[in-house]
């Protein structure tokens, strides 16, 4: 393979590219601009500091290489990123900031099948996660199965390929999933169905896996989709001018997000377990980077899967598109936890994960790799978490924390790739880390019951005159002062969305700032920002909850959904006021709930009391209705299903639930496609 790193002295004159006339009128013609004389200057600037001298992850990246892609189906998404075929980490684009581009072409040198030690195997470069591979007695294991069904697919067939038979064949013995994010189990019908994986197999997930997935993707599911949007700029292309990273990986795969259910959830805090005579040693470390997630220890192979709390970058404590806020402490200690007892204690050879390249020993020196790197990364949440909170307790307000932060980072951070702020930041992990402990408000009177947005920006509008605040913007904006002119464009446009003037102007100064971000949400956002506001577009959301996801969620956690979907204002003018119970019988599984107060609440029962309206319905009806297939009354007239009680209070509840097309403006949207100047 070969390195795209030049280790030779890094170029410091940027590449400039130029756009052809500027055309909005549709996606399909859209074209950003060029970096400005201030962003190439701010780049070329930033450039100078970088550790370039440090190839290290190069190296790893391309250890063990065992077969590249090719023009093999597995390479799809690498195939995707072809423009960096006749670029390298020394020639660096003005409008990509430095430290993304390198890890962009980190993340493009992957893109093949590699061995991390004798019995362990990786796919690393068809997806955004890695999939990990363990030879058994009889066969392999795979851990992590990537996020589509189609790219797990044909990366296990191109892993076929290319590693020994046993036993005269290729049979998969067990199936691992470390944790509930989409890129870790959706590939897992691609490795169940592909006609080797042996009948009654152990497939192993985390404690609680099933009820935290549901509950990160059900809930606020409409919303994550669309936000996402924005996090990973689905609408940009990728290019110099689009997207060069996704940080933990070069992209998402595209296809179908599937869920084989998992056979077992591993409910102590260890355990081992044996998958056809290879040993795992399962640690649950929940709350960190995941709210259910595995370690895993393998004796026989000294190997340490840390899963996704290491990786070759700051991981984000808050992610943009909409989460829970992580523990940065917890995290922390999970690292010390298992530095000390496998790295320290020497029973590691190698660390690996679910995304970037294993770290190594080298046996040739006395120096201990692996420590050091989980040191570094331990003590990069470590530092966030604590410096945060140490300057919160002086006084700075969570909407100043990040810049203090910012100004504060150790040296020994600044000289390390993989602490860099490429998924997270320090900024805005400090402001989560604030966030965890003392909640959103800053305590200052004005923002205890602050006014809406658009009203809060056409005070200042109205106050200082249109012509005064978009002089100030621009020029702001010839100084590059960008997130200053930002400021002033965003009130200007949230006053008066239709005006082309504005519109392109607040476009123009996110633009050159996603181009100076180094943090992969941070540069789509901008961009995809910048395309919302030039096109007034707004395409579908990623879909966060996919047939299986939706299959295997909980009635309760369907419940609780429906719950939200109430839409308050009918239900009142409805007057719904009514209990209802709904019984599985496949499952023996039992739900009460009520409508009250325009609200509506739900536990599950060991027996039913007697109600105003019951259903008995099998799991995979209720599944198959919410997924539209099949409707209630076709149930019902099939026999399928049993309505009794006043029927008519199902409907009246139907009538008042919303429907979520996640299709909402985040940046206020024109009256229609004609701007008016």
């Amino acid at each position: 393979m070969t390195n795209r790193f030049a280790p030779s002295a890094i170029s410091l004159a940027l590449l400039v590219s130029f756009s052809a006339t500027a055309d909005y009128a549709s996606l399909e013609t859209y074209q950003g601009k060029p970096a400005t004389k201030h962003t190439q200057q701010a780049n070329t600037t930033l450039a100078k500091t970088l550790p370039w001298q440090d190839i290290s992850a190069f190296e790893r990246t391309n250890k063990g290489l065992i077969a590249e892609f090719g023009s093999h189906e597995a390479g799809e998404l690498k195939n995707r990123f072809d423009y960096m075929s006749d670029m390298s980490v020394d020639q660096l684009p003005a409008s990509v900031n430095p430290s993304i581009w390198r890890q962009g072409m980190l993340n493009y040198t992957a893109g093949g099948l590699y061995q991390v030690t004798d019995g362990v195997y990786q796919i690393r470069g068809a997806d955004l996660s890695n999939m990990t591979i363990y030879r058994t007695d009889n066969g392999y294991v795979i851990h992590d199965p990537l996020l589509s069904k189609e790219a797990a697919a044909a990366s296990w067939e191109f892993a076929k390929m290319h590693l020994p038979k046993i036993n005269g064949e290729h049979k998969i013995t067990g199936m691992i999933y470390s944790h509930m994010h989409a890129d870790h189990f959706g590939g897992s019908r691609g490795i169940f169905e592909s006609g080797d994986f042996v009948e009654g197999a152990p497939i192993y997930a985390p404690n609680d896996f099933i009820k935290e997935l549901a509950d990160e993707n059900v809930i606020a599911g409409a919303a994550m989709g669309r936000r996402a949007n924005y996090q990973y700029g689905t609408t940009l292309d990728n290019n110099t001018q689009g997207i060069v990273d996704n940080a933990l990986g070069l992209g998402t795969s595209r296809g179908e997000v599937t869920l084989v259910a998992p056979t077992q959830e591993i409910e102590e805090r260890e355990k081992v377990v044996t998958i056809d005579g290879l040993e795992f040693h399962a640690i649950n470390m929940p709350g960190a980077e995941a709210p259910a997630e595995i370690v895993l220890y393998i004796p026989e192979y000294r190997s340490l899967n840390t899963a996704e709390l290491t990786y070759d970058g700051m991981h984000n404590i808050y992610t943009f598109r909409g989460a829970k806020v992580r523990d940065a402490l917890v995290w922390t200690k999970y690292l010390t936890e298992l530095k000390l007892r496998y790295v320290d204690n020497g029973l590691v050879d190698n660390i690996h994960a679910a995304h970037s390249a294993p770290v190594w020993n080298d046996v040739k020196t006395k120096n201990n790799e692996i420590a050091d790197y989980m040191t570094l990364q331990r003590d990069n949440y470590g530092f966030i978490h604590n410096q945060a909170m140490r300057l919160a307790n002086h006084g700075v307000t969570i909407h100043d924390v990040g810049r203090e932060i910012e100004k504060i980072v150790p040296q020994s951070q600044k000289d390390t790739w993989h602490t860099n702020g490429y998924h997270g930041s320090y900024s805005h992990n400090a402001r989560a880390v604030v966030n965890l402990y003392l909640g959103y408000h800053d305590m200052n009177p004005v923002n205890t019951n602050p006014l809406q947005t658009k009203d809060k920006s056409c005070v200042y509008v109205k106050a200082a005159g249109v012509d005064t605040l978009f002089k100030a913007g621009q020029t702001h904006f010839k100084n590059g002062e960008y997130q200053e002119a930002s400021q002033l464009f965003n009130d200007l446009v949230q006053c008066d969305p239709s005006n082309i003037d504005y519109r392109f102007a607040l476009a123009d100064s996110f633009e050159q700032q996603g181009y100076q971000s180094e943090t992969m949400a941070w540069r789509n956002s901008y961009l995809q920002g910048a395309v919302e506001l030039r096109t007034g577009e707004i395409q579908p959301s990623i879909k966060l909850a996919s047939p299986d996801v939706i299959a295997n969620t909980p009635t309760g956690m369907f419940l609780d959904f429906l719950a939200v979907r109430l839409n308050a204002e009918k239900a009142e003018q409805t007057g719904l006021d009514f209990n209802f119970g709904i019984h599985h019988p496949d499952l023996d599984e039992s739900y009460y709930g009520e409508v009250s107060n325009s609200n509506m609440a739900n536990i599950q029962v060991e027996e039913l009391p007697k109600t105003d309206v019951a259903l008995q319905i099998t799991k995979a009806d209720m599944t198959a209705i919410v997924l539209g297939q099949v409707t209630l009354d076709e149930l019902v007239k099939s026999g399928k299903a049993k309505l009794t009680g006043n029927t008519s209070l199902v409907t009246q509840l139907a009538n008042s639930l919303d429907d979520f097309d996640g299709m909402f403006e985040i940046l206020p949207m024109p009256e229609n496609k004609y701007f008016s100047s």
